[in-house]
């Protein structure tokens, strides 16, 4: 039974939308009230042609392999890669990209509803019992993601970048070494898309990282706690991180290990605050790869993995191979069942890396306004180029002392040196202070003075 005072509306009296009301008193009435969510209008579904009875069997015959043997798919040939879906403009001027839809606007097409997408998903396994009745965990389809959370990488600060890259090229690649970098910046939306969201790079902070191998493996930083304040103080956060890393073969986008990584990242930096409590992750990739096409010159290369990938990576299903050019299922244990993972209806244990992939558009706008006008202070954790405190006197005898206060002090990495080797208090103020295009308070003015005479 519902209670309450005539005059409460009804969502105070825990009715939601689509509840049914049964009136018990001859007395009772409900009031008009106006709906304050506009009805999303939804086109048609299109109707689905019948398939044949040979496709028919060709499913059910699946469908019985993934209940007799549960993962009993090994040494079957690696799968095809996806076909290319297509899109065309809307009347709204928008772009339409070729492959990828917007999330919401994909959740609009589907009445938000996400229970049925694949972060929502858990691949559980199941153990054979002796004697008892067991749930056999159903076959998954692997198919390449429809939409994305990330429609475009902007590169706002361009000499950041620059000095990334050429850190690499000029230092590390000749001894074959690797670096990657946090990046830092804010989410903006994308107006060339439907609900589009664009990633706005305005630093890249290097944390201690071991540059041998593949990629660059960050190591346990215990000062990441106190560049993240830095950055919150000047309105950013982490949005992503940026690798550098070897041609690949066959003009693959990915490694599987690359990929891996990429998943595990997405899940570390993942949320639940979409209105649909969807979780999801904004965390966008960016790998710096030669360019065949441009004479060997690195290139930005931006990605995300499909949710379905970081589900998998998530539950363990993933196993670390050998393999270059596919993600590999792992093997079961003794008495295990796992899915069986399908590829157009054919169980398959070898996943090719493009069904992973989704391709992150990438910018450098002409006219842009970046945060941090300077990016000439030494980095972080720099082997080769250890910050040094005579550094703070050689960066300021560069800057003009025309220039506004702020403005001196708008660079990433000096306010990191100012955090570090001062206090942290003082790098927050002048940070809110670049943020806010204020000028410096004269009392740390005049301390800063000091430390340069």
């Amino acid at each position: 039974p519902v209670s309450g005072a005539p005059t409460a509306l009804l969502a105070q009296l825990g009715i939601v939308n689509g509840a049914q009301l049964h009136l018990v008193n001859s007395d009772a009435n409900i009031a008009a009230q106006v709906l304050t969510k506009v009805p999303v209008p939804v086109e048609p579904e299109k109707p689905v042609a019948r398939t044949d009875a040979g496709a028919g069997n060709s499913g059910s015959a699946s469908s019985s392999t993934a209940a007799a043997g549960g993962s009993s798919s090994s040494g079957v040939a690696p799968a095809e890669p996806p076909k290319q879906t297509t899109a065309v403009g809307g009347e709204d001027g928008k772009k339409a990209d070729p492959k990828f839809e917007t999330f919401d606007a994909f959740l609009r097409n589907r009445r938000y509803d996400t229970a049925a997408l694949p972060g929502s998903q858990r691949y559980v396994s199941a153990q054979l019992q002796k004697g008892g009745m067991i749930k056999l965990p159903p076959s998954v389809s692997i198919k390449q993601q429809p939409y994305r959370h990330i429609d475009t990488l902007s590169i706002i600060n361009v000499g950041e970048v620059e000095n990334f890259i050429g850190y690499w090229q000029h230092s590390l690649l000749e001894r074959g070494m690797q670096r990657l970098g946090w990046m830092y910046g804010y989410y903006l939306e994308d107006k060339n898309y439907d609900e589009g969201c664009r990633a706005i790079v305005e630093g890249i902070y290097e944390p201690p990282q071991d540059m041998e191998g593949e990629i660059a493996q960050h190591l346990d930083d215990p000062h990441k706690a106190r560049v993240d304040r830095v950055a919150e103080a000047c309105g950013l956060e982490c949005i992503g991180w940026m690798f550098t890393t070897l041609l690949l073969d066959d003009g693959q986008l990915l490694s599987p290990v690359e990929i891996q990584r990429i998943a595990r990242l997405q899940n570390e930096n993942s949320t639940d605050l979409h209105f649909t409590k969807y979780r999801l992750s904004k965390f966008v990739s960016c790998a710096v790869r030669p360019d065949v096409s441009m004479g060997g010159l690195p290139s930005l290369n931006p990605f995300m993995v499909s949710d379905q990938c970081c589900a998998m990576v998530r539950d363990g299903i993933l196993a670390e191979s050998t393999d270059r050019k596919h993600c590999v299922v792992r093997e079961t244990q003794k008495n295990e069942l796992i899915s069986d993972f399908l590829v157009e209806s054919k169980p398959t244990k070898k996943l090719l890396t493009d069904f992973f992939i989704v391709r992150v558009n990438d910018t450098a706008p002409k006219k842009h306004q970046k945060m941090f006008v300077h990016s000439d202070f030494p980095r972080e954790n720099r082997p080769t180029n250890p910050q040094k405190r005579d550094d703070l006197k050689k960066y300021f005898r560069k800057i003009s002392t025309s220039e506004p206060s702020w403005s001196r002090f708008a660079d990433f990495h000096l306010l990191l040196y100012i955090a570090q080797e001062v206090d942290i208090d003082t790098a927050l103020s002048i940070a809110e202070c670049v943020r806010d295009r204020k000028e410096v308070p004269k009392g740390t003015l005049d301390l800063f003075n000091e430390i340069i005479r």
